[in-house]
């Protein structure tokens, strides 16, 4: 699947950006440099600020109390479309869910029921949008509303990474993280409230792994896991990812829209 299965609430405190001092402005650009050479080491140098994107997955769900086996595919448009579709088999029962979200609206559908999102979930949503949009990496150097800002670097398992945090007026704050070696994405880091306990307050912690050539000069990352607040919700193996111009506009129109 991806980090964004079950969207289920509102976003982490926005940072309101104030004008960059002289310090600002050296820090954001040592953190940019950082950025700009992961999009090159990925190979993304070329693509759009939309970054259009669809892919597969196949992995292991854990929460609210179950573990499921799901297939999931994906489709994604920048700053703020995406569509998923997934199928799991909880028991004896195969469940098919459904969400799309297009701006500031969204919508569900799944168990035998479709509807709106709203309220903080529709939030939720929203947040993990802008997430990808960030993880897509070229926003973050074409447009000048990002705040950038390095962080002390870390270990993730042996290796060593260098961080960058990502702040943008009325946006939750996205850390990232990456490999000291390869220059490549290897982590990323967002607040969220966990609707599987009672909607508190935690850090849901991204790894990314098996970089591979994606054709076309580009590599993707091909095995994803996602631990919220300590614990693994979701194990994934990422195919077929495609890097488009453009997704046809329909695939991301609301059912009532259509």
């Amino acid at each position: 699947m991806s980090r964004w299965l079950f969207p289920v609430t509102g976003l982490a405190l926005a940072l309101a950006l104030a004008p960059l001092s002289a310090d600002d402005a050296a820090d954001h650009a040592k953190a940019k440099a950082v950025v700009e050479k992961a999009i090159l080491a990925a190979g993304w140098e070329k693509d759009t600020t939309t970054a259009a994107r669809t892919w597969k997955d196949k992995g292991k769900f854990s929460g609210g109390g179950m573990t499921s086996e799901y297939a999931g595919e994906w489709a994604f448009a920048g700053p703020d479309k995406y569509h998923f579709t997934l199928t799991m088999t909880v028991g004896e029962q195969k469940l098919e869910f459904a969400v799309i979200a297009n701006g500031d609206k969204a919508w569900e559908s799944g168990l035998g029921m479709s509807r709106a999102v709203e309220g903080e979930k529709l939030d939720y949503v929203k947040g993990e949008v802008y997430q990808m949009w960030v993880l897509s990496l070229v926003p973050l150097v074409k447009h000048e509303k990002f705040h950038l800002k390095p962080l002390p670097e870390i270990k993730i398992g042996d290796a060593a990474a260098v961080g960058v945090e990502v702040t943008r007026k009325g946006k939750p704050t996205v850390k990232l993280y990456f490999d000291a070696k390869t220059d490549l994405l290897v982590k990323a880091a967002m607040t969220v409230k966990n609707e599987f306990d009672g909607w508190k307050d935690v850090v849901d912690e991204t790894f990314l792994g098996g970089w591979t050539d994606a054709g076309g000069g580009r590599k993707a990352f091909t095995t994803m896991k996602v631990v919220r607040g300590g614990t693994t919700m979701i194990e994934t193996e990422l195919s077929e990812t495609k890097v488009l111009d453009k997704i046809d506009p329909k695939r991301f129109a609301i059912p009532d829209e259509k």
